[in-house]
């Protein structure tokens, strides 16, 4: 996908890389720590100290931290393109992409070994028990609802702005000019509606549940890590859902899926009569 023009020619490309960097840790670090639950059961005695049981979480704590920061910077990245669509134009996305890059990269490295601070980490345990010191569980609560909040921000910004710029322009048009803006502004609108509905039910509702249990210090016991790995989970499918709400990224993902559907479907391009098929090639062409 993102050798396409199109694709690679908008400001969000860059940042997709960043989403898709963390939800790949997560992933793998998601798939790492369910294998550890056969490797470690509970029915055996632990051999794993809570520093170790930390190295292995740390993938996982530094893809969401990443892939939330990608969020935002596609939050802010739209709300831009109505803000100011012609500075939104002329700006230099790689830089500000490398911006947002460094910010996620050394939040995520500091917050990945944050845990390692004024714990307990030659303590033996299960990996599946809970690893994080209270003073940490507080920070990944207050980073949760700041970045919960930003990001809802931003696609709010998005139907203002969007609303602005359709009532200023539309003054000085005619009335059907004005209803293909009425008609975009409703797509706008509800994309943003689907777009913060996924990351609510995704992000918002895991963080908020485990934001209770630090408020009033509930003890989710054994439960704890299983409800982090099944949220970070949730966070990258929601991920890849906002991204195919994209209409560019949906047109390449057809355009990938039906020029493989279609090498399965090709026949040879020479005849019995050792002559090429100039017709299959002219079909070729026009699809191309």
């Amino acid at each position: 996908m993102l050798r396409s023009k199109k694709i690679r020619g908008s400001g969000g490309s860059y940042l997709i890389i960043g989403m898709i960097l963390g939800d790949f840790l997560i992933c793998c670090a998601t798939v790492w720590q369910t294998a550890m639950t056969f490797i470690d059961p509970p029915t055996i005695k632990p051999v794993f100290t809570k520093g170790q049981c930390l190295l292995m979480e740390a993938p996982n704590i530094a893809g969401m931290v990443i892939s939330q920061i990608a969020t935002l910077s596609l939050a802010v990245d739209r709300m831009n393109t109505f803000r100011d669509p012609i500075g939104y134009y002329k700006k230099e996305h790689f830089q500000s992409a490398m911006y947002w890059w460094s910010v996620g990269g050394i939040l995520a490295l500091a917050t990945a070994a944050m845990p390692q601070i004024a714990n307990d980490i030659g303590t033996i345990i299960h990996c599946f028990e809970p690893t994080w010191p209270t003073w940490f569980r507080r920070y990944w609560m207050i980073f949760s609802i700041v970045i919960s909040t930003l990001v809802i921000l931003a696609y709010l910004l998005v139907i203002v702005f969007s609303r602005k710029k359709n009532s200023i322009s539309g003054k000085n048009e005619d009335s059907r000019a004005n209803e293909r803006k009425a008609v975009r502004e409703k797509m706008i609108t509800k994309t943003v509606v689907r777009v913060l509905t996924v990351y609510v039910l995704t992000w918002g509702l895991p963080s908020l549940v485990y934001n209770v249990t630090v408020i009033f210090n509930v003890s989710l016991g054994t439960a704890f890590g299983i409800l982090m790995m099944f949220g970070s989970v949730l966070c990258s499918c929601g991920n890849v859902v906002i991204l195919l709400m994209r209409e560019d990224i949906r047109t390449e993902l057809k355009l990938l899926f039906s020029c493989c559907f279609s090498q399965q479907q090709r026949s040879p391009t020479v005849t019995t009569s050792g002559r090429p098929n100039i017709g299959l090639n002219v079909v070729r062409i026009a699809s191309a």
